[in-house]
């Protein structure tokens, strides 16, 4: 199982036993909890907790009581009770994007390049923050029409057969994903004092200290804080915006502008359509609409 998804398990084990559980566990005692729970907690957390108490009994040996009907009913229950829409990252569009990108005078030059080549590369190719922290030297190819990126691994590829995604060239300097890269590899060249490119193994992007030093890997996490950070910087308001809206922004943005769905997958790596369309956002009910053509 991926790691993130071990730890999340973790974590919702300690707190049903906390709350007086076991495992062994009784499907009574699995629903009372979940019936508690629901206080504080989505259902689609608590979903995830009733998972982690029947891998954990899975991991012994035991029958799950989770597929018991009482607990089964139970969490249809709290989703009829709270409902299932979940909290959606505010999209990014392009111009905003190009906006975020222009250098601030209170960061250094690294930080600049560095954060115009990630909010564009992460927009353009639609990654997830997991893929792009994952991303080496190494996974970057140029070509006369732009660069492919080479995702070695991913959320809906946990066997690692990989994919390539092609991030074409843009006409305007400052929204151009792949000028932005090659200038952040002649910046990371010279953090890491090289004459010649960065090692293929290092990772694509790493962080910055205040003496504009590289140090370590960017991890995932900071995506979402550097968003902010930047969307504040420029006086712009930063609630609802993480590291999700370069992908909702990149999937909203084709849609708007006509891209059909199997160009969308295939840029993002989404595997149904129906996911797809759960990330189009921001449209008014008369944008794309079915009946405009018709008329």
């Amino acid at each position: 199982m991926a790691a993130n998804t071990l730890k999340a398990y973790a974590r919702d084990l300690e707190r049903f036993k906390a709350s007086g559980g076991q495992i062994p566990a009784r499907p009574e005692q699995v629903a009372r909890y979940l019936a508690a729970a629901a206080a504080d907690l989505k259902p689609s957390t608590l979903a995830r907790q009733a998972a982690a108490i029947s891998y954990a009994h899975e991991q012994r040996g035991l029958a799950s009581p989770t597929t018991s009907a009482i607990v089964r009913r139970t969490l249809q229950g709290i989703r009829r009770a709270k409902g299932v829409a979940q909290k959606q990252a505010t999209p990014l569009t392009p111009t905003l994007v190009a906006q975020l990108v222009r250098p601030l005078r209170c960061l250094s030059e690294a930080q600049n390049l560095r954060d115009a080549a990630l909010f564009l590369v992460a927009f353009a190719g639609g990654f997830r923050r997991s893929e792009i922290a994952s991303l080496c030297v190494s996974d970057i190819s140029f070509t006369r029409q732009g660069v492919l990126i080479r995702l070695r691994r991913s959320k809906t590829d946990p066997y690692q057969r990989g994919r390539a995604v092609a991030i074409p060239q843009a006409h305007a300097p400052l929204r151009c994903p792949v000028r932005a890269l090659r200038r952040w590899l002649a910046m990371l060249a010279a953090l890491r004092n090289l004459d010649v490119d960065p090692d293929a193994a290092s990772p694509l992007f790493c962080r910055i200290d205040k003496h504009g030093n590289a140090r370590g890997p960017l991890n995932g996490a900071s995506m979402g804080w550097l968003l902010r950070k930047r969307l504040t910087l420029h006086g712009l308001p930063s609630a609802g915006y993480t590291a999700h809206s370069f992908r909702a922004g990149l999937v909203t943005s084709a849609a708007k502008a006509g891209v059909p769905v199997w160009a969308i997958q295939r840029q993002t790596g989404h595997r149904s359509e129906s996911t797809v369309h759960r990330y189009i956002r921001g449209l008014n009910a008369f944008e794309c609409n079915a009946l405009a053509p018709v008329l």
